[in-house]
């Protein structure tokens, strides 16, 4: 008896009971009770019931196994009490798996040992839980009584013990029960393979929801110290790691219930919700931090590290090798949220709230300031592989809605920006889990009728939506924007090594050494981005919902209340939709962004979109001259980019394209149902840049003009462009003197005033340029030490891209200067522009032919884009293109300051040395005998000027007036000329600053009389 009592104070489970004498009294009731128990069933039965019992338990009170082929553990303790009885019973089932789960070494007590018998397993819950398959087995096969009551009981003791195990753990010191708990579901659950109708997950689900029901504990005691394990896995695994998708898996299981679920989510919320940097380093953050990019720019890297070893396909197939594993990463991550949202309302609720929160802390990423500051950045907010995966995430749960013209996308709730939940339990009813919606600027101003509706509740798909776009602005478009920048950093450190290896003898001295360390490192990062960024499936899942985006945000500026995708029709109605006050900036931002990055990268993507791609024409049209409903003149200059990404692409051009993408791209440029109306908002975009109020800095400036320069080449070759073009033209003509000035009288003021500074810029550069060639040549910079050579290297190479900046856009406004006037000429000879254009092409002749263009005779012109020779050639052909004006050849030898008789003469030269068109040059040659007779009567006229009185000179230019209006404010009396080129650019009046508009002036016929008369007397005297 004292050994019996010794054996239960010792035994781990006598913990389970209130005292040790309650469970002293348990067992010998039990050793009581057996013996009496009154046999109810046949031997027969008793025998069968015995067998399943020891079959699912491998377990045994027979101690003669001779006849037997299974091996079972023989529980010798239990058999000595029963007073000789050798078969289990439901009465002894308790009792004997507490005994087996007791031994610390069961393989020491099998009978009939195998060399790898289950029935000797010692790890508590591989015991239990293989207990439980076999049980599984035996209940298909026996469904009769009493045998179901048996499989009922057996089961019920399965669970309740492995629900003891997990929540009274130091019951067994010696084992880990929660790796076992990960061990076992990574290896029988199907994790590898993604499947999620194994026995060990039903085995699991029940054990947790047994534990959820206990009064005494909950399944966070168990989740928690497991999930910490996977967390501490997750820590150290990498992209590669093979094991990553299995444990994503382990994580979907905690979404069977929803205990588990709140729990799950509950554990993954951080302390500090403001943190985005807390948010990378929970379970779910480290999954998605899982990444060919680097947490730290620093390293480590674990792909393409000593890049320029390898070739290229080299690169290629890693890339491929990439692309692979974060898809399987991603589409795992998917499965887990997706399946947590199906759960309940409530766990929907927390994992958008996880979402939200998580995009609120990682607001800060979008800031200027991040590029600046790497060090703090990484310690504030998430990494970049983070973000990208977040947006795969978030990509994946909107695909369901992004088709266009899809019936969901008017779902989309527009009031969603500006709501605000006024607790914890308003958010959840009201589904409001956007953080900082609020404080963006929208595509218009908000009106007082803006209001918030404190009432309105919101659906999936409108959080989904912002949520995704905000995931966008924080994720892939800032670190497109990095991308963008390290690749310009990458370019001006290659020409750094090219410039300082051809200086050294070898590639292991100083400097040359640490470039190339650095180029090395540069390009190891770039490529791990460019990388991440172009999956394919990211690219297509991006694609569809900003084609999506495109329809439903063409459908908010037509009109207030959309019911239905109706037909867009320009132009719009007078009345501009307030929802547009409700959509940030950022929405149309993204998609610019994204369509930009395509055709730099992945052009070819667009084939996929096929005929989609029409969706991104009609917003462009709908949106770029449209102030009235998109307020942000960078907005609108940043649509013209994504136009000229969407022209067809060039077929002798590296990428360029298959015939498919350049079908429906040429389609969409010459069939498209609006297409009618490309050129007028071409040219108001342009010139929108520019007025007062809507400015933008210099270089953006230009910036945004270039691509608008590609698209007017391409669109000037098709006829309906062109024939959209001259009409404006003609409109500018009869309407030259409007209170406002016309579009296109605009648009080439804007043009010539482009010109003008920018060639000019580009020759005091070039000039600059030579000087500072001319010192290095004559060793004066040998003579500085090292410190200042590289200093003036370094500025000799920023002054070197200043040049190619302004002779790129120099070469491209002159170009499209000459396309213009082939075809339109008259309001280029008009009195309001004749001057301006032919003094500008004077100077830069005279520079370009003249005795100066030895100034510009640099080195490697090529490498600062100087074309000396075609911009010569596009003002010859400018001058030949308007040539058979009166006017213009007036102007041109009336041009003082910069016209001679040699100048074209000294031109024709250059056209015979460049190999232009002899026909050309023949023309050329007439011109200048008529500009000759001309330039004649003209010095005759100019001779009257120094004798006119000085009532009848122009204030500002001293010419002799030939239409003089009085300006009403300043009552300045000024040539009409002079004034309607000022006000062109500035709508005041340039002697005190009033507002100032064409038809406020007053023409002074009686002065103007005056001076055709003076003009006749002097002429005859």
């Amino acid at each position: 008896m004292e050994d019996t009592e010794k054996k239960i104070e010792d035994n781990p489970f006598a913990a389970l009971f209130p005292s040790i004498s309650q469970a002293q009294q348990f067992s010998s009731e039990k050793q009581q009770k057996l013996p009496e128990e009154k046999i109810s069933v046949n031997v027969e039965t008793k025998l069968a019931v015995s067998k399943l019992i020891e079959d699912i338990f491998l377990l045994t009170l027979e101690k003669d196994c001779d006849g037997r082929t299974e091996s079972y553990v023989y529980l010798e303790d239990l058999a000595e009490r029963m007073d000789g009885q050798t078969w289990m019973d439901i009465d002894t089932l308790s009792q004997a798996v507490f005994e087996r789960l007791m031994l610390d070494s069961p393989q020491e007590f099998i009978k009939k040992p195998a060399s790898k018998s289950l029935a000797g397993e010692p790890l508590v819950l591989p015991y239990l839980s293989q207990s439980y398959n076999r049980l599984i087995e035996y209940r298909q096969q026996q469904k009769s009584e009493p045998f179901s009551t048996c499989i009922k009981e057996c089961k019920s003791v399965i669970i309740l013990n492995a629900k003891t195990c997990l929540l009274q753990t130091e019951l067994f010191p010696s084992q880990s029960l929660y790796q076992q708990f990960i061990d076992i579901y990574l290896q029988e659950s199907g994790a590898v393979f993604g499947d999620d109708s194994g026995q060990i997950i039903d085995f699991f689900v029940q054990v947790m929801d047994s534990i959820d029901k206990d009064e005494d504990g909950n399944v966070e005691d168990v989740m928690i110290p497991v999930l910490d394990l996977v967390k501490a896995k997750f820590i150290n695994m990498s992209l590669i790691s093979a094991e990553k998708s299995q444990y994503i898996h382990l994580c979907k299981f905690f979404s069977k219930t929803a205990a588990m679920a709140e729990a799950f989510m509950k554990y993954n919320t951080p302390k500090d919700i403001k943190s985005g940097k807390q948010f990378e380093s929970t379970l779910i953050g480290s999954m998605l931090s899982l990444s060919c990019i680097p947490k730290n720019e620093a390293g480590p890297y674990d792909f393409f590290n000593d890049p320029s070893s390898y070739r290229k396909h080299v690169h290629d197939n890693t890339e491929s090798s990439i692309w692979a594993e974060l898809v399987t990463l991603n589409e795992k991550i998917y499965l887990m949220i997706y399946s947590l949202i199906k759960v309940s309302p409530h766990i929907r609720h927390l994992v958008l709230k996880w979402l939200g929160k998580c995009l609120a802390a990682n607001q800060g990423r979008t800031k200027i300031w991040s590029n600046q500051m790497p060090q703090l950045f990484n310690q504030l907010y998430s990494s970049e592989g983070f973000c990208l995966n977040l947006n795969y995430l978030m990509l994946k749960l909107c695909q369901p809605f992004c088709e266009p013209m899809s019936a969901k996308l008017l779902k989309i709730q527009c009031s969603y920006t500006q709501a605000v939940g006024k607790d914890e339990e308003d958010i959840k009813t009201r589904c409001i889990h956007a953080g900082g919606l609020t404080e963006e600027t929208c595509l218009i101003p908000a009106g007082v009728e803006n209001t918030p509706n404190n009432t309105e509740t919101y659906n999936f798909i409108t959080e989904c939506f912002f949520l995704t776009q905000q995931c966008i602005n924080l994720g892939f478009h800032t670190l497109h924007n990095k991308f963008t920048k390290l690749n310009q950093d990458l370019h001006r450190v290659q020409r750094l090594y090219q410039d300082v290896r051809h200086q050294s003898a070898s590639e292991e001295v100083e400097p040359v050494r640490s470039i190339k360390a650095q180029m090395e490192k540069g390009m190891t990062l770039f490529l791990s981005m460019k990388a991440a960024l172009t999956v394919p499936q990211l690219l297509e899942m991006s694609l569809n919902l900003h084609t999506s985006t495109a329809t439903w945000l063409s459908q908010m500026a037509a009109s207030e209340r959309v019911t239905e995708f109706k037909p867009i029709t320009l132009p719009l109605p007078e009345t501009v939709p307030t929802s547009l006050s409700l959509i940030p900036e950022f929405v149309m931002g993204n998609l610019n962004d994204f369509i930009s990055f395509l055709h730099r990268y992945q052009d070819e993507l667009f084939e996929f979109a096929g005929d989609k791609v029409k969706y991104f024409m009609t917003l462009i049209l709908v949106f770029m001259g449209n102030p009235e409903r998109m307020n942000n003149p960078h907005l609108r200059a940043e649509l013209a980019e994504t136009l000229s990404s969407l022209m067809p692409p060039d077929p002798n051009q590296k990428g360029g394209g298959g015939l498919l993408a350049k079908f429906h791209r040429e389609k969409l440029f010459s069939e498209h149902e609006l297409i009618d109306h490309l050129a007028e908002k071409l040219l108001h975009v342009f010139v929108s840049i520019e007025m007062t109020g809507q400015s933008v800095e210099f270089e953006q400036k230009f910036n945004y003009r270039r691509p608008m320069y590609i698209v007017l080449e391409y669109i000037w070759e098709i006829d309906v462009h062109k024939q959209a073009i001259k009409n404006l033209s003609d409109i500018a003509e009869r309407n030259i003197d409007a209170p406002e000035a016309p579009l296109f009288l605009r648009f080439i003021n804007l043009l010539i005033n482009d010109a003008i500074f920018l060639l000019d810029e580009a020759l005091s550069y070039m000039m600059q340029i030579k000087e500072k060639q001319q010192e290095k040549e004559r060793g004066e910079w040998d003579s500085q030490d090292q410190r200042q050579r590289q200093q003036t290297e370094a500025n000799f190479r920023f002054m070197g891209n200043i040049a190619r900046y302004h002779n790129v856009m120099a070469n491209y406004t002159i170009h499209s200067l000459e396309l213009l006037t082939r075809e339109i000429k008259t309001i280029f000879c008009n009195f309001t522009m004749v001057d301006r254009i032919a003094a500008m092409l004077n100077y830069f002749l005279v520079h370009l032919v003249g005795p100066k263009q030895k100034n510009f005779n640099v080195k490697d012109k090529n490498d600062y884009e100087f074309k000396p020779q075609q911009i010569v050639s596009d003002i010859t052909k400018i001058y030949l293109n308007l040539g058979d004006s009166e006017e213009f050849c007036q102007a041109v030898c009336n041009d003082g300051r910069s016209y001679s008789t040699d100048l074209f003469p000294k031109t024709v030269q250059v056209l015979q040395k460049i190999g232009s068109d002899p026909i050309m040059i023949s023309d050329f040659l007439g011109l200048d005998d008529k500009i000759r007779c001309l330039n004649e009567k003209t010095q005759a006229e100019d001779d009257l000027v120094e004798d006119a009185p000085e009532e009848f000179l122009d204030p500002i230019l001293g010419n002799l007036m030939r239409d003089p209006v009085l300006l009403p404010t300043s009552g300045t009396i000024i040539d009409r000329s002079v004034i309607s080129r000022h006000i062109l650019s500035d709508q005041t009046d340039p002697f005190n600053r009033a507002p100032l508009t064409m038809d406020m002036v007053v023409p002074q016929t009686d002065l103007k009389n005056k001076i055709a008369q003076w003009r006749k007397d002097k002429a005859k005297s």
